[in-house]
């Protein structure tokens, strides 16, 4: 990683214990379904990760960040379905995190952190928040432009792996 012109943190959540199903699709068996991975760049992270920890009762909608501000931390989210368990019933599921400058230049990374390792695989057909993500800060002499963030989940146990991106602009 760079001196940090913008701070990029690793973060770990805490015990991440809901599952959200996804739209119009009924749980069934553990750990069928192939690896999906969606990644979000949100203001709103601290707001996602206590409403995940401690749900009330109505899911917390997840808002992509489409213009960011300089200065306000950002967290840049995998929320995933399936992972193929291993003969315990746990997951195994790295991930690498990378943001880029508006030039293309790599603006942070993370390589090797964890999704989901170790833990029961989410019943199929339900959304669940990966445990690692990237803060990112812009800072006032960062370049204007689009910014890109890029995910790539692999998945050990099943020999597979999913990429997502999200991007957003700066003034």
């Amino acid at each position: 990683m760079k001196s940090l012109r913008a701070a990029v943190l690793l973060g770990v959540l805490g015990s991440v214990s809901l599952c959200a199903p996804a739209a119009g699709v009924k749980p069934s068996a553990k750990g069928t379904a192939t690896l999906e991975i969606h990644l979000v760049v949100t203001a709103k992270g601290r707001e996602l990760f206590n409403s995940w920890n401690r749900p009330k009762g109505k899911p917390f909608q997840v808002e992509p960040v489409k213009v960011a501000e300089r200065g306000p931390f950002l967290s840049a989210v995998v929320l995933f379905e399936g992972c193929k368990p291993d003969m315990s019933g746990n997951c195994d599921v790295d991930l690498d995190i990378v943001a880029y400058d508006p030039n293309g230049n790599v603006y942070g990374e993370m390589k090797g952190v964890e999704l989901w390792k170790g833990k029961p695989a989410p019943d199929s057909g339900y959304t669940q928040l990966g445990m690692d993500y990237m803060g990112i800060v812009i800072e006032p002499r960062d370049p204007p432009g689009t910014y890109r963030v890029t995910a790539v989940a692999r998945d050990r146990n099943a020999r597979s792996e999913a990429n997502s991106s999200a991007s957003f602009e700066v003034k």
